[in-house]
């Protein structure tokens, strides 16, 4: 046996895994036998996994969702519709609150507030980290001077506090807004954990998606509350449903080209768990509790409780989406075969 395995360059130990003396043969031949054929490095894993806890996986959601309703907010102020006043309004202070909401998660995660002001001495355009901490200051910024803004038109303060850095806001707000829903897609595929790399031409549009139709499902429910227009609700719902549509579309399509690589996301009782709470209460029940008021030609009577149940089933849906992403990662990381297989 030894013979025949000293033949091919892979000289197998006692659990199966090649031996010291075969992978080094093997690299000194050259003949692609290390890291092609074997299915393990010695059972050890070859990765270092990301010890992300919740306050990581509350950020993703925050941010997301506060990005879509600063972006809400904004689309409604240009439109110029009376009837969307309401929407501006809550869409600013929900993006101020999610935006230091975010930070605090951030930098709870970091441990010392410290860490993430020295993150801000260096800026590098390939990190995906780097330009997500200065997306995040830039979004924080532009949510505040917004908010001041609203506080001015609801009589709060008498006179304008951020004028002054109204050219400066309109250059950098859709870029930043753009980045802090989209980036921590972009954060998790541009690594070698191989489920994230293997969703890298998914991940960034999936978190957009989500946070799309979280921001949506948000304002909504704010909408419901504080007794908003029923045509800002309407136009809300539609963004909603072909966000949730086109996020259940990307998971579907990244589930079937992932193949084994996808197994800690799509398999097992997360996968199971993913189905039934992101596509099933997050997506295909809210869409459900939707249709008739999208369909309807005009503006139909609100429902508080109907819309209250449908943004809340689309909230926890967005949050499982990210903790199941994040959790894979994990899971992924630990698992050397994975690693070890050809890539795409």
């Amino acid at each position: 046996m030894e013979k025949s395995a000293q033949k091919h360059g892979a000289q197998y130990g006692a659990a199966g895994t090649y031996s010291p003396d075969a992978v080094a043969g093997s690299m000194q031949r050259g003949d692609g036998g290390f890291g092609r054929d074997q299915q393990s490095y010695y059972d050890h894993p070859v990765l270092r996994k990301a010890h992300w806890k919740w306050e990581i996986v509350a950020y993703f959601f925050v941010g997301g969702a506060a990005a879509a309703s600063s972006a809400l907010a904004a689309a409604a102020a240009r439109g110029g519709d009376p009837d969307d006043a309401q929407l501006v309004r809550n869409g600013r202070y929900t993006a101020l609150a999610g935006a230091l909401l975010s930070s605090v998660l951030l930098v709870k995660d970091l441990g010392r507030p410290e860490r993430f002001l020295n993150m801000l001495r260096i800026a590098k355009l390939k990190s995906p980290m780097s330009v997500g901490v200065y997306a995040l200051a830039t979004f924080s910024t532009n949510a505040g001077l917004r908010a001041l803004e609203q506080l001015r038109a609801d009589g709060v303060v008498p006179f304008d506090l951020a004028w002054a850095a109204k050219p400066l806001r309109a250059l950098t707000g859709a870029p930043s807004t753009a980045l802090m829903a989209s980036y921590t897609g972009v954060l998790l595929s541009a690594t070698a954990i191989p489920v994230w790399f293997t969703g890298r031409r998914h991940m960034p549009a999936v978190f957009v998606c989500s946070a799309a139709s979280t921001g949506a499902a948000l304002q909504n429910a704010l909408l419901a509350v504080t007794g908003g227009s029923p045509r800002s609700a309407k136009k809300l719902e539609l963004v909603e449903l072909v966000a949730s549509a086109a996020e259940a579309a990307l998971l579907v399509h990244w589930e079937r080209t992932a193949g084994e690589t996808g197994r800690p996301l799509f398999g097992g009782a997360r996968g199971a768990k993913l189905r039934s709470s992101t596509l099933g209460v997050g997506v295909a029940l809210p869409a459900l509790l939707m249709l008739p008021s999208v369909l309807s030609r005009k503006p139909a009577k609100r429902h508080r409780m109907r819309t209250l149940l449908a943004a809340a089933c689309a909230l926890y849906g967005g949050y499982v989406l990210r903790e199941s992403v994040v959790l894979a990662g994990r899971d992924s990381a630990d698992d050397p075969r994975a690693y070890l297989r050809h890539p795409e």
